[in-house]
């Protein structure tokens, strides 16, 4: 089966590394694109349809993988352009319109605040702590960092410049027409926000199937590989 991974808003592709391997191993055929911005992807100014991005890497039918930013745009795709999504998984995935609690507010406040100061590194590894779980590794939390620098780097120049657009209505709530086989996944270290999302989608798309990966935080693909490696191949097979 053809399948395209989504990374995550604090990403790039290469989170994504240990299911790329995973799922070649097993036989699939796997796109894990950098999204514009982030990673080697540069923006270009104007307006720009992230579902029309990952519409662009699909031939026909396939699993469609998105974390969090990712899932946000999965799940666009599998509503605006039903005919491309053969079966959806949504780890972490974030919605269109959210009520944040006044602590994840504080979180952002506080990288927004270091951003102003133009403290980059500063605010990559505020985003490490506040998205990954408190035990994640050493070379976890260097990952995050990285790949959150990198978006800074790509994206602070150009962000007056670019406007991006999005289906209307939005999935969020149009969760009822999604007719594929769908599983939501989420980390249990993951943010109160995030796992009551996880909720709403499972109990909102007909027929989902909602699995926690335990101690796991926003980032399971390398928090806790062989977890969600176990349950993509077993949905996928």
């Amino acid at each position: 089966m053809d399948a395209l991974l989504l990374h995550a808003g604090i990403a790039d592709s290469r989170m994504w590394a240990p299911q790329v391997e995973a799922l070649e191993a097993a036989g699939h055929s796997v796109v894990a694109p950098d999204l514009p911005g982030y990673g080697d992807a540069a923006l270009e100014r104007g307006e720009l349809s992230y579902v029309d991005v990952a519409a662009s890497h699909l031939s026909g039918p396939a699993a469609v993988v998105g974390c969090s930013f990712g899932g946000r745009i999965a799940l666009e795709l599998a509503v605006d352009r039903p005919e491309l999504v053969e079966r959806l998984v949504l780890v972490g995935a974030g919605l269109g319109s959210w009520d944040w609690s006044e602590e994840t507010q504080a979180d952002f406040a506080e990288e927004e605040a270091l951003l102003e100061q133009g403290d980059l590194a500063g605010a990559a590894a505020q985003q490490a702590r506040m998205w990954l779980a408190p035990d994640a590794t050493v070379a976890a939390r260097e990952l995050t960092e990285a790949m959150t620098l990198r978006s800074y780097e790509q994206q602070l120049p150009m962000e007056e410049l670019v406007t991006a657009t999005w289906p209307q209505p939005p999935a969020a709530e149009r969760l009822a027409e999604i007719a594929v086989p769908t599983l939501v996944v989420v980390g249990t270290a993951d943010l109160a926000d995030i796992r009551a999302m996880a909720d709403r989608l499972a109990s909102h798309i007909p027929g989902a199937r909602l699995e926690r990966i335990e101690g796991a935080g926003h980032l399971p693909s390398f928090e806790r590989p062989d977890e969600l490696n176990r349950l993509l191949l077993d949905f996928l097979r």
